[in-house]
């Protein structure tokens, strides 16, 4: 048993740290979260309305979890389907086709709805069952590929690759390497690539831009006790709007503010993006209780 360990722990330590490479887009998500009462929703709207000079756009969203497979030597997206995308998203399939080459994740499918399309048939009403040839009506239209890795450590040490701060400083926000890649028939993408369809949720967001911050207060709803019995089913259409529940017990929102820093191994738009986000939380303390959370919350990688 032991040299075969030892083969594994060698072939891990083996493979090529791509998020390290500067051929491949490094685009990063800074971040910091609070927890919002249910009772303090519209007081929470109305500060974000007058802070950002605007009013909420609400976004409802279909998000599709699906797990990587389960193995140490995983295959990453198939090159001929990279080939023949269009030239300006090459690179950023290749980016991420390198990421999944060297660890299974979980990802997410993102697919935007509106209060029409809950409690309407769309089209033929076929249910996509997980290992079928039977194509989701959902390839038939654009969604987001959305891809995280796990959050850079908040403790900066001698081994950290940054020039951000000096060994044993603290990062002040949350930060992510990220893909976020637009596409059609990204259900069948995600089967041939073996992912497996686990489960899925309706997003509701109410979003508000100030600079190059985002802020999203976000909440989870659930379907309807019975809807969730077979979890390898793709649903072409949805329930009423109003028998989902939501999936805290406390009706909690999570607000988020959050900046993309499209060159994550700059250091100047890094300390930039940090700087934005201080700022917020500065001019909301007392207010909103923004955080730089635990990395591990935020873990994708498939554990087996």
């Amino acid at each position: 048993m032991l040299p075969t360990m030892e083969k594994v722990d060698r072939s891990k330590k083996d493979k090529p740290d791509n998020s390290k490479r500067t051929d491949l887009p490094n685009a990063h998500e800074l971040f910091l979260t609070a927890i919002v009462a249910d009772e303090d929703f519209e007081t929470t709207l109305r500060i974000l309305q007058g802070y950002c000079a605007m009013s909420p756009i609400n976004v409802l969203t279909r998000k599709l979890t699906w797990e990587g497979p389960r193995t140490r030597t995983p295959a990453g997206i198939d090159a001929k389907f990279i080939k023949n995308q269009p030239p300006v998203k090459i690179s950023q399939w290749s980016g991420l086709s390198a990421q999944l080459a060297r660890q299974s994740y979980i990802m997410h499918l993102l697919y935007e709805v509106d209060r029409q399309s809950f409690g309407k048939v769309e089209g033929d009403h076929t249910p996509v069952f997980q290992g079928s040839q039977t194509l989701s009506l959902l390839d038939q239209r654009p969604g987001i590929l959305r891809w995280n890795d796990l959050p850079d450590p908040t403790e900066i040490t001698k081994s950290s690759n940054t020039r951000l701060a000096d060994p044993g400083a603290s990062r002040p926000v949350n930060t992510r390497l990220m893909f976020s890649i637009e596409n059609h028939g990204l259900c069948s993408l995600m089967k041939m690539m073996n992912h497996r369809f686990v489960r899925e949720m309706i997003q509701e967001s109410n979003r508000y831009v100030h600079g190059d911050v985002v802020f999203e207060l976000t909440r989870y709803l659930q379907f309807p006790v019975g809807e969730n019995e077979n979890p390898s089913i793709i649903r072409n259409e949805l329930p009423n709007f109003e028998s989902l529940t939501p999936f805290d017990s406390e009706n909690k929102w999570i607000l988020t503010a959050f900046t993309i820093v499209t060159k994550g191994d700059d250091p100047d738009q890094m300390k930039k993006g940090m700087d934005q986000l201080v700022a917020i939380k500065d001019d909301f303390e007392g207010c909103f209780d923004f955080k730089v959370l635990d990395r591990h919350i935020f873990d994708t990688r498939v554990k087996f």
